[in-house]
């Protein structure tokens, strides 16, 4: 994958992590799901067309939140 594209994809992702942890925060983990699910398809849309063809722009989406997640921690 292209330097460009993978910094467009963890800029999204960011943007991604930031807003389903403020939505599921004090929020039962029962809920947790269909928020997420609206959110990861809201923001995939933003990354549509830069991923390569071998997994869909969702799947692409949750691996970079998962590798920001690590890097945080």
């Amino acid at each position: 994958m292209a330097p460009e594209n993978e910094n467009a994809i963890r800029a999204v992702a960011r943007k991604c992590r930031s807003a389903i942890i403020a939505a599921t925060k004090d929020k039962p983990r029962s809920q947790h799901d269909p928020i997420i699910t609206e959110i990861l398809d809201f923001h995939a849309k933003q990354i549509q067309c830069l991923p390569p063809d071998t997994f869909r722009a969702k799947d692409w989406l949750g691996h970079y939140i998962r590798l920001i997640g690590k890097e945080k921690s």
